[in-house]
């Protein structure tokens, strides 16, 4: 599958980057770490091109903000 426009313009793992218009949310997890943070992960299909993404939120050092999400990653923590 080749990437739309807008889908090669987000900029991975950089926290509070906006994502674009196409993005549709379609899962949210919140999880407390015991002894650690909350994270929120936000899954997202793009409805132009069908890419899925994830957008991780944390305060800790783990990567954060938008990562592409291929059938491996996406059967993974999920």
């Amino acid at each position: 599958m080749s990437l739309c426009a807008n889908c090669l313009a987000l900029i991975p793992d950089t926290p509070g980057v906006a994502g674009h218009p196409a993005l549709r949310i379609v899962d949210t997890q919140r999880r407390r770490i015991p002894r650690s943070v909350t994270e929120t992960l936000s899954t997202f299909r793009c409805t132009d091109c069908g890419a899925m993404w994830r957008y991780r939120e944390a305060k800790d050092d783990g990567p954060q903000g938008w990562a592409r999400l291929t059938t491996e990653t996406a059967s993974e923590g999920s």
